[in-house]
């Protein structure tokens, strides 16, 4: 499949449904889907939602790419990928998200007011699940939470009152 054409016309001759269904029955071209993200921004976060409504209906899929995609969050500069990515992530066990590089831009990411709220948010959660596997991070995360409770977005304060209130 020409990936890069699909998502260009993601809205105008494709569905969502269609690219997702089309991946639960061809599983190999996920790898396809994943090298557009290495592209220009628009097809890159196109790819990065179209995986993330995959994980949704068929999470099994994703497995054996989760280090890559993984890397790919920790290399992009595209803000709609990082989104997508990061959702994808939260809803993987634990272990498999257990790279020390990817919590630390994490924790960069819910302290920085220029990254977008859902970026903000979704990199809070992904520091909750798994403070268990790293309980000596938690007063870390605490500090952080408080600094941002004071922030300008209701969503990002909403967010680390949530978690701080769970910790």
């Amino acid at each position: 499949m020409d990936w890069k054409y699909r998502l260009n016309n993601l809205f105008n001759e494709n569905s969502k449904e269609y690219l997702v269904q089309y991946l639960i029955q061809n599983p190999k071209e996920i790898e396809n889907l994943l090298m557009v993200m290495d592209e220009e921004e628009r097809p890159a976060w196109r790819a990065a939602w179209v995986l993330d409504h995959l994980n949704q209906n068929a999470p099994d899929l994703l497995k054996p790419y989760l280090a890559t995609i993984c890397s790919r969050l920790k290399n992009t500069t595209y803000n709609g990928v990082r989104r997508s990515l990061l959702k994808i992530l939260i809803s993987t066990p634990t272990e498999i998200n257990e790279d020390g590089e990817l919590l630390d831009l994490c924790f960069q990411w819910v302290v920085s007011p220029a990254i977008p709220i859902a970026i903000r948010a979704h990199s809070m959660q992904f520091i909750s699940d798994l403070l268990p596997a790293y309980p000596e991070l938690k007063n870390e995360f605490q500090v952080s939470l408080q600094s941002v409770i004071n922030d300008e977005s209701k969503g990002v304060r909403g967010k680390a009152r949530k978690i701080l209130s769970s910790l």
